[in-house]
Parts: C-alpha cells; sequence; structure tokens
C-alpha cells in the first residue's frame, strides 16, 4: 500500500472537475454494514450538488463512473475511512488506517491536504513475527494493523503465513537433540527474508522499516541471515504467545514505535542544523515558494499542528501570510500547498513537534544547494 504515490498523483490532478468523497468505516461486521448506506448517501449528495453545478448528461456519467467503482467494494476489508477520488476521466478508491471526516468536497483540486499531514507524520511499517516452525508478515501503520500478508501476495519463495519446512526434524525431540537444528532454523529465516525482500523491493511500493517479534534466540539468528539489517529499527522479544491475531501484535511493538519517532525526529533536528551551517536553510514564506519552486528543496520541516492562511502570488512568487482565513483571495493554509509541491519533487516532509523545534521557526525548508 503506497499511500503517499497514490496521494501525490491525486495531487497533480488541478484546474479540473475533482469530486472527493471522505467517510468513516468500520473494520469489523456487523458495523460494517452502515459504511455502504453512508457511502450511498454521500454518493447522492455529491450528484445533487453536481447537478446544480453542470449539465444534467455529464453528471449522469460521473455518478454511473462513481457507482460501478464503488459496486465492486467489499466492505468486509475496510479499515478506518475511505476515500472516493473522481474526476470527469477517471474513479480512484483509496481504503485509509486513520479516521476521516464524512464529507463532499466539490472543486478544482482534490482534498487531500488532511490525509497527506496524516500520512507524512505517521510511521508505516512491517511486522515481521517468526518461531521455530512459522513466520507471519504484518503491515502496520501507527498503532493499527493494515494487513497480514496471505498466499494472495504470491511470492517466489513462499508466500506469508511460512511454515519452517524442517519441522519433521523436531518430533518428538528436544532443541539440543535435532541434527543441524541452528542451521535449519538459519535456513528458513533466510527464505522468510527472502520472502520479505521481495516484498519491500517492489517498485510499487515503499521500502518500510521493519519490527522483528520473536525470542532472543531467533531474532538474533534473522538478524545474521537477513538481507538488509538496516531495516530492522527494533525487535520485541517478550510476546508468550506469536500466534495472537494482528492487533494483539501490534499493541505490543508501540515502544518500539516511540523511540523510532524519536530517533526519526533527531535525525531530522540534525538536518536542519546542517542546513543551517551550510547556509542551505530558508524561513521566509516567499523565499521557500521560490526555492520549492524551482525544484531546490530537499527537505521541509514544519512544527506538528502549523497552519498558516495566506496569499500566493504565483506569477510574482510571493507569499503575503494573513490572519484571516476566509479573506478574499486567501488560501486557508499555505504550509500544506508548500508540502504538496515538495512532495511532488520528491521531497521529504520532517513534523516535529513545538517540543523538539525548541526556538525553530515553525516552518523552514533546506535547500538542495
Amino acid at each position: 500500500m503506497n499511500l503517499k504515490s497514490l496521494l501525490n498523483q491525486l495531487n497533480h490532478h488541478q484546474n479540473d472537475l475533482a469530486i472527493s468523497i471522505l467517510l468513516p468505516t468500520h473494520r469489523t461486521f456487523p458495523d460494517n454494514k452502515q459504511d455502504a448506506i453512508t457511502l450511498k448517501n454521500l454518493v447522492k449528495e455529491a450528484e445533487d450538488r453536481l447537478n446544480n453545478q453542470l449539465d444534467k448528461r455529464e453528471v449522469e456519467g460521473i455518478i454511473d463512473a462513481i457507482n460501478k467503482k464503488i459496486e465492486t467494494l467489499d466492505h468486509n476489508y475496510n479499515l478506518d475511512s475511505l476515500g472516493i477520488f473522481a474526476s470527469r476521466h477517471s474513479v480512484t478508491v483509496m481504503r485509509f488506517p486513520f479516521t476521516a471526516e464524512a464529507r463532499v468536497i466539490i472543486d478544482d483540486t482534490f482534498a487531500v491536504r488532511d490525509l497527506v499531514r496524516e500520512i507524512n507524520d505517521a510511521v508505516h511499517y512491517h511486522v515481521l513475527v517468526i518461531s521455530r516452525t512459522s513466520a507471519r508478515l504484518i503491515e502496520a501503520f501507527n498503532d493499527r494493523p493494515i494487513h497480514e500478508f496471505d498466499s494472495q501476495t504470491v511470492l517466489r519463495t513462499g508466500s506469508f503465513p511460512m511454515e519452517s519446512p524442517f519441522l519433521f526434524a523436531a518430533k518428538g525431540l528436544d532443541r539440543a537433540q535435532i541434527p543441524n537444528e541452528a542451521s535449519n532454523l538459519k535456513e528458513f529465516f533466510n527464505r522468510a527474508d527472502k520472502s520479505l525482500q521481495e516484498i519491500q523491493n517492489n517498485p510499487e511500493n515503499d521500502r518500510l522499516p521493519v519490527i522483528v517479534v520473536g525470542d532472543a534466540r531467533n531474532v538474533a539468528f534473522f538478524k545474521e541471515v537477513c538481507d538488509q539489517p538496516t531495516d530492522i529499527v527494533g525487535a520485541i522479544t517478550s510476546v508468550p504467545d506469536l500466534k495472537v491475531p494482528a492487533e494483539r501484535i501490534i499493541l505490543e511493538v508501540q515502544a518500539i514505535l516511540v523511540e523510532y519517532r524519536l530517533n526519526r525526529a533527531k535525525t531530522a533536528l540534525q538536518h536542519l542544523a546542517q542546513a543551517r551551517n551550510a547556509h542551505q536553510l530558508l524561513t521566509d514564506f516567499s523565499t521557500i515558494f521560490r526555492a520549492v519552486t524551482e525544484g531546490n528543496a530537499a527537505r521541509l520541516f514544519v512544527r506538528q499542528g502549523y497552519i498558516q492562511p495566506g496569499i500566493i502570488d504565483f506569477d510574482q512568487k510571493i507569499v503575503t501570510v494573513h490572519d484571516d482565513a476566509t479573506a478574499l483571495d486567501v488560501t486557508d493554509d499555505v504550509v500544506d500547498t508548500f508540502i504538496e509541491l515538495v512532495m511532488q519533487q520528491g521531497g521529504e516532509i520532517c513534523f516535529l513537534s513545538a517540543e523538539q523545534l525548541g526556538e525553530e521557526k515553525p516552518l523552514s525548508l533546506q535547500t538542495r544547494y
């Protein structure tokens, strides 16, 4: 699931009809039965509003395309919210592992700004659960599982969940009595790692940090044989039952996420200091805007929750901050505009708390040169 890439594609849609339908959803039955009803009502709201703006025949074509797309939705696979993004030519459906407010937005760009912030500030990661007998792989987002890999994801070395091919050797024997027990374990973990790397190296996916869960011996063996040990950001060796549902596993790794976030913030602050020392740190809004539009944006440092209304003059490359987001020609949040532009160029977005930033400005840009 490459949410950043999909949202970035939606960000490129500008100056044409853009219909965004967002709604909170439910992961479990029977609560998810109401999701289809809520979605149907929101589509009807979109249709009514479009009929006030466009030719009826054109509206019928757009709504028909939306309905055909959502007819194939299986709400048993819902996460925490759903987004329908429709133009005159296409419909994109996205599930999100965080809650979004139910609303319909009809504009000339898609309503993805809040979603972009949520995704960039989150930790998206894999949890590999290993034992002597099996290996599981879970994709997660903050404190919520997204997906546990199964046989539907076909992998060359073997799909998850994976069983050790050496189980026959263990029947009726203690660990010390099993011939080549350590070698067999390492070979099994190497195969599990090969399947993990196939997922990590898929160009359609982001390469994600990995947390390994298992007993201390197995985790050590896995680290010894894995191809990309730098992907591993932590390990949990205290989970007594490795067969519990994914939700329980994800709860167990939250302490690792706290440490990971702190390390990520520490690295961002180091980049910020390096940029200042190299005279590559910009804090003036207009100067930032010019650098971004010229392709000279490496990292954007943003204080969490920071919003700044302003007027953007795209011709003169001037940004004037404003206190009233509802005033004429005022963009409700120029910070989000900067975030979108930097993402489109492949730059990095670093969200930092007010405490972490200290005396630093709430918005600054590290240039590439």
